[in-house]
This record gives C-alpha cells, sequence and structure tokens, in this order.
C-alpha cells in the first residue's frame, strides 16, 4: 500500500516498468501502490510482454512517466542484460 515515505515521490529507473506478473509481481503496479507520480524512464523494455506496457499502465493510473532519459548510456549498459533476455 501507499506509505508516507513514497507517497509522492519521483522514481528514476533504466528500463520500463514490466506491467505483467512473472517470476516477480509488476512492478508498474508497485510503483502504483507506492503512491509514486512521476517515473523517469531511460528506456522502454524491448521484451514483448511489456513492450511499452508498463508506461501504458502508469499513465492510466494518473502517474506522470517520462521516457528517454539518459537513454544511450541505458542502452548501453543494458547492453548484455537485452542481449541475454532475447
Amino acid at each position: 500500500g501507499v506509505s508516507a515515505s513514497t507517497r509522492g515521490v519521483t522514481a528514476y529507473v533504466t528500463l520500463e516498468p514490466c506491467a505483467f506478473h512473472g517470476r516477480t509481481p509488476s512492478c508498474a503496479q508497485a510503483l502504483i501502490d507506492a503512491g509514486v507520480v512521476r517515473v523517469f524512464v531511460g528506456m522502454l523494455d524491448p521484451d514483448p510482454r511489456n513492450a511499452g506496457a508498463g508506461v501504458r499502465m502508469l499513465r492510466q493510473a494518473g502517474v506522470e512517466v517520462i521516457v528517454g532519459l539518459l537513454a544511450d548510456d541505458v542502452s548501453r549498459d543494458l547492453r548484455t542484460y537485452l542481449m541475454a533476455e532475447a
């Protein structure tokens, strides 16, 4: 739920929060439940299970989402992870 320590905060994430429940619960839903009001996303998740769905989920819940913060750096830093997931 929403706690006083997270309500109204801004989150900065490298990869788009997932919208689906897999090995872990939906990160997008966790941000919504925590009361986060703004999320800066380095890059969209290329995983077809997500691919923009996390951003849509956040926006539909009224969370402001800004995509592309330091996108080149994030893409470079996550290259190994993203290649392993492909």
